[in-house]
C-alpha cells in the first residue's frame, strides 16, 4: 500500500485505488478510475457493504453550477436555516452540505431528493426520519470542503478542519488535549498545528459518532497518531455492540485535515471525490484497515 504523509510529518494513513463504484473489494492496487456524475439528478449507488464505509468529499467551489437545483430540494426548515446565514460562504457550505446529502441519500435509496424526511438529534445531527432504514451517515464541513460518511453501522462520525493558524493555539492545546497528547505533539509551529488538528478531528468525529458532540470534555478522550491514528480512550458512554473503534485521518487537500471514526473494526473505507460534470473527474480510492 502507498502511505500518504503530509509534509510536516504527521501520519495521515494508507490509500489504495480501485475502479469507481466497483462492488468487489479485491484488495488489488489499480489505477483510480475517472468518470463524471450529473449532480442535478440522483444516480443509482449501491449501499456500502457491512463492515464498509463510503466517504464522499466535495469542494463547495466546484458545485456552484448545481446549487440552484440542490436548493430546490431543501425542506422548509432547511430553507429557513439557509436564509439565516448572512455570509455567502456560510450559505454555500450549508447548501452544499444539505443539498449534497439529499443527492447522495436519494442515490442510495432511489427516492426523490425533496421527499426525504430527516430528523435531528440533541446535538443537531441529521438522520433519516425512518428508523427502519439501516443506512446511517454523518456530515462535516469547513472552509471549501464538505464531507459525508455512510455506513450500516450507526456509530459513525466525520470531521474536517482547515489548516490555518489558530489564535491562542497553545491555550487550545492545553484545554483540549490530555497530558500524554500534549507531550507527543511537536513544538515546530506548522507541525504542531497539523498534529493538533489531527487529534481534534479524531476527537470530534468520535464524539459525533456517539451523539455527544462537543458537549463532552475533549480531555476525556485520548488519541494517538503514531504509529497509526488510534482512539486510545473513547468517551465513557454505554454503546451496545461496540467493542473497538476504527479511526482514519487524511487530507482532502494540503490545506485541510479530515477524520473518520466508526464503531466497528476492522473496517474498509471507500473514499470518493464528488465533482460535477464540468468540474472534472470522480476518483474512487479505497482505504483499508
Amino acid at each position: 500500500m502507498h502511505t500518504q504523509t503530509i509534509t510536516n510529518g504527521c501520519y495521515i494513513g494508507t490509500v489504495r485505488a480501485r475502479n469507481h463504484l466497483s462492488s468487489q473489494l479485491d484488495g488489488r492496487s489499480q489505477q483510480a478510475a475517472q468518470s463524471s456524475l450529473d449532480l442535478t439528478a440522483p444516480q443509482a449507488i449501491a449501499w456500502p457493504e457491512p463492515g464498509t464505509v463510503h466517504v464522499w468529499q466535495l469542494r463547495c467551489s466546484a458545485a456552484q453550477a448545481v446549487c440552484p437545483q440542490w436548493q430546490a430540494w431543501l425542506s422548509p426548515d432547511e430553507q429557513a436555516r439557509l436564509n439565516q446565514y448572512r455570509r455567502a460562504a456560510d450559505r454555500d457550505r450549508f447548501l452544499c452540505s444539505r443539498g449534497g446529502l439529499r443527492y447522495l441519500l436519494a442515490s442510495y435509496l432511489q427516492q426523490p431528493p425533496a421527499s426525504l424526511q430527516l430528523r435531528y438529534g440533541a446535538q443537531g445531527r441529521p438522520a433519516l426520519a425512518s428508523a427502519s432504514v439501516p443506512l446511517h451517515f454523518n456530515v462535516a464541513h469547513s472552509g471549501d470542503w464538505v464531507i459525508w460518511a455512510f455506513s450500516r453501522c450507526r456509530w459513525i462520525g466525520v470531521d474536517v478542519e482547515v489548516l490555518q493558524p489558530r489564535q491562542r493555539l497553545r491555550s487550545l492545546i492545553q484545554r483540549c488535549l490530555t497530558p500524554k497528547e500534549q507531550a507527543a505533539i511537536a513544538q515546530e509551529p506548522t507541525t504542531q498545528l497539523a498534529q493538533f488538528l489531527s487529534m481534534w478531528t479524531v476527537k470530534e468525529a468520535h464524539l459525533k459518532a456517539v451523539g455527544l458532540g462537543l458537549s463532552y470534555p475533549l480531555q476525556n478522550v485520548q488519541v494517538a497518531l503514531q504509529p497509526t491514528p488510534t482512539l486510545v480512550r473513547p468517551a465513557q458512554v454505554s454503546i451496545y455492540g461496540v467493542t473497538a473503534w476504527y479511526v482514519d485521518v487524511w487530507q482532502p487537500d494540503p490545506a485541510a485535515i479530515a477524520a473518520l471514526c466508526v464503531g466497528q473494526s476492522p473496517c474498509k473505507v471507500e473514499l470518493f471525490n464528488l465533482t460535477t460534470r464540468d468540474g472534472g473527474q470522480v476518483f474512487h480510492i479505497i482505504r483499508a484497515d
